[in-house]
Parts: C-alpha cells; structure tokens; sequence
C-alpha cells in the first residue's frame, strides 16, 4: 500500500489527554503486531520507529498460549530455557 504522505501532508488528532492520533495504516505500516515505538528528537523534527519485540503470545486452535519469535526453537531450545528459568529462581 501507498503511503498516503506521498507528495502530500496529513494532519493527525491530538486527544484531550495529548495523545497523537495516528492514521490506521501508518500503525498498521509502523507495528503491525501491538507492540511499542521509539520517538527520537532529530534536527528535523521527530522520528519514529518500531522496537523489535522478542516475541508475540497467540491463542493457538487448542486454546493454549503460543510464543512467536520469527524463528524455529526447537524443543531442546525451550527445555534448555526452561530449566534455567528453574535454576535462576
């Protein structure tokens, strides 16, 4: 999808508590999953960027909680996490 901001300006809200209001297909292009984002003040203004999350909870079909980490973890992998969790405590 097109950046509606090409060659052009969009105004945003800003809500009674000062909450900017952002179109839904900049959220959508900036974090696509909830999550957060990083305001950085530059020379040029403001700057926005997602924070990479280290994973995300779904529902899966069963109804139990899975972890998505955008990449394989084998099961010896979460053992191995698991266990030292244990450890640690």
């Amino acid at each position: 999808m097109e950046s509606p901001l090409t060659g052009s300006e969009v105004r945003v809200p800003v809500d009674k508590q000062g909450r900017l209001v952002l179109p839904q297909w900049l959220r959508r292009r900036l974090v696509p999953t909830p999550g957060e984002v990083l305001l950085r003040e530059t020379a040029d203004g403001v700057l926005i960027t997602a924070v990479a999350s280290v994973g995300q909870v779904e529902e899966a079909a069963d109804g139990l909680p899975v972890l998505r980490v955008g990449h394989p973890v084998s099961n010896d992998q979460v053992k191995a996490a698991i266990a030292q969790e244990r450890a640690e405590r």
